[in-house]
């Protein structure tokens, strides 16, 4: 008489893999049907092999995952939106709704000469977005990734010393009769004065799409026959960059630093026009005093009074050069803004 067999536990979930067979190869106490799923052990010994082909390729896979992932830089931020066809295809403004039979009606500014609308809302498939800003003193509200690119970088850039996002309403009567109303994304100040304004989209793509191209062309013709000058096209993409965001996102928060205007900002211009006006970044750090930390976070503060300018394009490192812009007050954009203003009933 053969002797009783002893039922052997099934070893936890965690070390299963540990007690069982090897990767790809098959127990002697298991078998597998024509689909590939497991059956019940024939016997009473339970072991469990785990295949991780398998797993990847079943339907949440902890490893499929792993195949893209870089552990030195993640993915990009932010991909690049394909043109939708209804842009490039716009039936819609055949006929009556051409752009080119548009007659021109009023430009109109805002009350207090900010923005003329905030564009918040939940009806799109873009972001919306408002964030109070130094240089126009206003909050500024903007639509998808590419707007609040471009806005840290009119922030940021001593080049630029005032902006308004959504500065201008257009308003267009249609060959229909109907009344319709175009805003240009932004308007900018120069420090020369000149008054710039501007259309963002992410790419060339998007500006050669008829549905954009065919409105902003007309757009564009009506404020050159105001004196406003020829719309400018901005392309966001080359903002929207890994190492430019990460630029921008350290500058932002670092932008109100507190910092003596005499005794820091005089260090810094001092360091810099012993350089023939144009120093490394280190040079103007060790001028400031004080841990490393502080004197960088002081000179994106005074990147933004325009004490000194330096490439942001990515973080500055000890020897991106750093040159002291001359003094502007802004003036030109609210005073061309105030030709326009709406008044209050």
């Amino acid at each position: 008489m053969k002797p009783p067999q002893s039922r052997v536990a099934a070893p936890p979930r965690a070390q299963r893999r540990r007690h069982g067979s090897a990767p790809g190869t098959r127990s002697n106490r298991t078998r597998s049907g024509r689909d590939g799923r497991r059956s019940s052990p024939p016997v009473d010994v339970e072991v469990v092999t785990t295949d991780h082909r398998d797993l990847a390729e079943g339907l949440g896979s902890p490893i499929a995952p792993l195949a893209n992932w870089n552990p030195t830089r993640r993915p990009p931020r932010h991909p690049v939106r394909a043109v939708p066809y209804a842009l490039l295809n716009p039936t819609r403004l055949d006929d009556l709704k051409n752009p080119a039979r548009w007659e021109l009606v009023a430009i109109e500014s805002a009350e207090g000469l900010g923005h003329v609308r905030n564009g918040i809302t939940y009806a799109q498939d873009y972001t919306t977005c408002g964030s109070m800003f130094e240089k126009p003193r206003r909050i500024q509200f903007m639509e998808g990734p590419n707007e609040p690119a471009i806005a840290d970088h009119l922030e940021l850039c001593p080049r630029y010393i005032d902006f308004q996002f959504q500065p201008l309403a257009l308003l267009f009567r249609r060959a229909d009769g109907v009344l319709i109303r175009k805003y240009p994304d932004v308007a900018y100040e120069i420090a020369d004065h000149r008054v710039v304004f501007g259309e963002i989209k992410s790419n060339d793509a998007w500006f050669a799409a008829e549905g954009v191209r065919r409105p902003l062309e007309r757009v564009s013709l009506a404020l050159e026959a105001s004196g406003l000058g020829p719309i400018h096209r901005i392309k966001g993409e080359p903002f929207r960059r890994d190492e430019t965001v990460e630029a921008h996102s350290i500058a932002m928060e670092a932008r109100l630093t507190a910092f003596d205007p005499e005794a820091d900002g005089t260090a810094a211009r001092q360091v810099i026009m012993a350089g023939g006006g144009r120093t490394r970044y280190a040079d103007v750090v060790g001028a400031l005093g004080g841990p490393a930390s502080v004197g960088a976070d002081k000179l994106y503060a005074m990147l933004l009074r325009r004490i000194v300018d330096f490439d942001l394009r990515c973080i500055p490192t000890a020897d991106t050069i750093v040159t002291a812009p001359r003094p502007v007050a802004p003036y030109a954009l609210r005073e061309l803004l105030g030709r326009f203003e709406r008044k209050a009933a």
